[in-house]
């Protein structure tokens, strides 16, 4: 099976507590333990929190963390990712919350506006950054889950998904999740093998999840 739906400590918001690549996936320390990725798995806390999805963001050659982040957690991401030939960079500026404003695959990457520091970006993760909003969200990774094969997206974007396929160089479809929430991002995890998906979406919902990351 290449999905599965699920809580994680309650939420179903499941893509607040993790973030998945090719390459890797990195979860929230409780989140329950699943198949469906087929990559190597870090379960940590950032902030002292178990927000992984929210505050870090990245693809298969980079992994991108905010600035304060502990001494020990960007070395336990180096020592994790550095073997899988993965970078680790840190992001100044005033903004913590990268997953919400940063959307990569292996091919391209939205950045949003609020961001500074694009020279790291590019540095980390390895490929052309497009900085700006996106059907008038800043928050460009709330609104797009993005894996090698295809992309979710927020359904204001309708009219945008020709660009987004430009950017990213895959073919995507607009859907929500978790019975009608359009932050796409935040009810996914999902990389090119399988998604994880929150548990209260829907039957249609997953067709369309289904279809968009190319699984169909």
């Amino acid at each position: 099976m290449y999905f599965t739906q699920l809580q994680a400590t309650g939420e179903d918001f499941i893509g607040l507590l993790g973030f998945a690549s090719d390459k890797y996936a990195i979860l929230s320390r409780n989140f329950p333990d699943q198949d469906v990725l087929n990559v190597p798995v870090l379960k940590t806390s950032v902030y002292g929190t178990g927000l992984c999805g929210l505050f870090l963001a990245g693809n298969g050659n980079g992994v991108l963390a905010p600035y304060l982040v502990s001494d020990d957690l960007t070395k336990k991401l180096e020592c994790f990712l550095n073997p899988l030939d993965v970078k680790v960079g840190v992001v100044g500026g005033d903004y913590t919350a990268l997953g919400n404003l940063v959307c990569a695959n292996d091919y391209g990457c939205f950045a949003s506006p609020m961001i500074s520091e694009t020279d790291v970006l590019e540095g980390v993760l390895g490929v052309p950054i497009v900085q700006k909003k996106i059907g008038g969200h800043s928050d460009v990774g709330a609104v797009i889950s993005a894996t090698n094969k295809g992309f979710v997206a927020h359904p204001d974007l309708e009219g945008e998904l020709d660009e987004i396929e430009q950017v990213l160089k895959v073919k995507g479809l607009c859907s929500t999740v978790n019975f009608g929430s359009p932050y796409v991002k935040a009810g996914l995890i999902a990389n090119s093998k399988g998604y994880i998906a929150g548990l209260r979406t829907s039957g249609i919902e997953l067709g369309r999840v289904d279809d968009a990351f190319g699984f169909i």
